[in-house]
């Protein structure tokens, strides 16, 4: 959890340098020429926050945030949108508010909101004392809710022309969303206090026209940047396939997500990025007699995606072997049917996120 004093709206914590332990040069010796630093930005806190705003439309553009941290605090009845990358963001008391935070390099805290309906992209998000809220999440860990009621969940589906650029440099991938995997830290199995809401509901969630002029309608009409995945909905088939990616395979990730958007009956059910502990890797690809492929893949992103779809398994394979996919084949493992669904518990429920 990333304490709110680690940050300032003038930016994050700046690492110190060190000094050298070579001897100094002699006196007669010419001190190199410096080097020309970048100047730093005079930052006005008044531009990283909005605060006690009633019923307005506030819009901030690309390279008005600029990777600085954000606060929205004390709003009611108001459309917010941040289309620009964020360092962490806070969003406190807020009341009746539509707000989308864009791709955040952190953490994304909400506390004490009601009634608010969030579009978020991050790598965490937390919420605390919150209730009757929706989200629509991008987040790469599990989503935690603390002390909070009523809370619903849904996959990000938004998209305007510099997100894919925005969410690279906040190191997020599109594939990479655990947003149906809630963390509840005051579990009520007799009243939960989270749920799902439909997937469809999620493009009115917000109210576009609060940024026209910012954002376009062959925008809003774009095909989708984030992919939207089943998570713990229900899957509309049993017969499921489950594709390895080694690291550096973004492409044919892309690509595949992509044959699985547009073939009728397939449907993407999960994604995930992560690093795995060599004895993880032995275990994910121990299938495949490759015995150097774990040590090649220590320390570097392995992703999985599962597709379900009637035949779903031997349509991929044959893709693989004989469509535009085969020169992937270097990058790409398809797990054997009989391992898909031990494999597949493993990856995506049961393997933490190591650091």
């Amino acid at each position: 959890r990333v304490a709110s004093d680690a940050f300032g709206p003038g930016g994050r914590l700046a690492a110190m340098g060190c000094g050298s332990s070579k001897p100094a040069p002699k006196a007669a010796a010419k001190a190199a020429p410096a080097k020309d630093k970048p100047p730093k930005k005079n930052l006005n806190p008044a531009d990283y926050i909005i605060s006690k705003r009633v019923g307005e439309a506030v819009v901030k553009e690309e390279g008005s945030i600029d990777g600085q941290q954000f606060n929205i605090e004390e709003c009611k009845d108001c459309d917010i949108f941040l289309l620009d990358n964020i360092a962490c963001a806070f969003v406190d008391e807020c009341e009746n508010c539509r707000i989308f935070v864009g791709p955040t390099e952190s953490s994304v805290m909400m506390r004490n909101c009601r009634s608010c309906d969030v579009m978020i992209a991050c790598q965490q998000f937390r919420s605390r004392d919150c209730a009757d809220c929706r989200l629509a999440l991008l987040c790469t860990t599990e989503p935690i809710i603390e002390t909070s009621t009523n809370m619903q969940f849904a996959c990000f589906d938004f998209a305007y022309f510099s997100l894919p650029q925005q969410l690279s440099r906040a190191g997020l991938k599109s594939w990479n969303n655990k947003w149906w995997q809630v963390y509840d830290f005051n579990k009520n199995s007799d009243r939960p206090n989270w749920s799902l809401f439909p997937q469809e509901d999620v493009r009115s969630l917000l109210r576009y026209e609060a940024c026209s002029g910012k954002v376009t309608q062959e925008e809003l009409q774009m095909d989708r940047l984030v992919p939207v995945t089943l998570g713990s909905r229900p899957w509309p088939s049993n017969e499921t396939c489950m594709v390895l990616f080694l690291p550096d395979a973004e492409e044919f990730i892309e690509a595949v997500i992509g044959k699985t958007e547009r073939t009728p009956g397939w449907s993407l059910a999960r994604g995930r990025s992560s690093l795995l502990f060599e004895d993880r890797l032995k275990t994910l690809f121990g299938w495949t007699k490759e015995l150097k492929l774990p040590s090649q893949c220590k320390g570097k992103e392995v992703t999985a995606l599962q597709i379900c779809g009637q035949g779903v398994f031997d349509a991929l394979q044959s893709a693989l072997a004989n469509t535009g996919l085969a020169v992937g084949a270097k990058k790409i493992r398809l797990v054997p049917k009989a391992l898909v669904e031990e494999l597949a518990r493993q990856f995506f429920d049961v393997w933490k996120d190591e650091v």
